[in-house]
């Protein structure tokens, strides 16, 4: 798996064709800027939430998984033509990073869990050019340890909160 620092966090990059392109940092950060804006673009409040959480839980920074995904019973990712559990990912970087950002297509629509982490999940398939994919683009749920999934209507009520614990 290749692994690029980069200023916003880190990015890891199982096999995906896009990744051939990848020559350098500078081309590592334009493809997660690409993806941070295709996370938290039309909604960035939950960007605002998971900094937020950060500095309250002492984590800060995001770690995006980008690679081919399937299900075959489970969510997986590969890495090197081998197959590799998303669950396993997470938990190996859960607590290192505020946000875990998962751009691997989930066609089981499944739901990862982490401790500490909050997790940023597909609902579907991606497109890694940034642009739609199957005719839409994919649902992007927010994921938080012992809260669950954030909903748009809830998180303004859910941000105060957090700032009052940060007073």
């Amino acid at each position: 798996m290749r692994k690029f620092e980069l200023e916003q966090g880190y990015l890891y990059f199982g096999d995906h064709k896009i990744g051939e392109f990848m020559k350098d940092t500078d081309d590592a950060q334009d493809f997660l800027d690409t993806k941070l804006n295709q996370f938290f673009g039309s909604r960035p409040e939950y960007r605002e939430y998971i900094d937020l959480y950060g500095k309250i839980y002492g984590l800060d920074r995001y770690a995006l998984l980008a690679a081919y995904g399937d299900t075959n019973g489970k969510w997986v990712y590969f890495d090197e033509e081998r197959e590799y559990a998303v669950q396993s990912w997470i938990n190996k970087v859960d607590g290192k990073y505020s946000g875990l950002l998962l751009c691997v297509c989930n066609p089981g629509s499944h739901t990862p869990k982490s401790k500490k982490s909050i997790l940023v999940v597909p609902d579907s398939d991606i497109d890694f050019t940034g642009g739609m994919y199957a005719g839409r683009d994919p649902i992007f749920s927010l994921l938080v340890p012992k809260v669950g999934e954030l909903d748009s209507y809830i998180i303004g009520y859910e941000m105060e909160q957090l700032r009052k614990q940060l007073d």
